[in-house]
């Protein structure tokens, strides 16, 4: 009896992805090359908190603190 897996992964409020496979070999080859995707993404998007949120800076110097 074959069965119906569906693998639903949310990666961010606007990124989601689903896979469907009948068995987990299936689920396995449908994920394969992820790893470079999500290096991928990591670099670009690893500096985005501090991009948003940069460190405070004393007004008088410029320095951080």
């Amino acid at each position: 009896m074959a069965a119906n897996m569906v693998l639903k992964v949310k990666l961010g409020p606007f990124v989601a992805f689903e896979i469907e496979g009948e068995n987990c070999k299936e689920i396995t080859q449908a994920l394969e090359g992820f790893e470079k995707l999500n290096q991928c993404i990591d670099a670009m998007c690893s500096d985005l908190a501090t991009r948003i949120y940069p460190e405070p800076t004393d007004c008088k110097t410029g320095e951080a603190d």
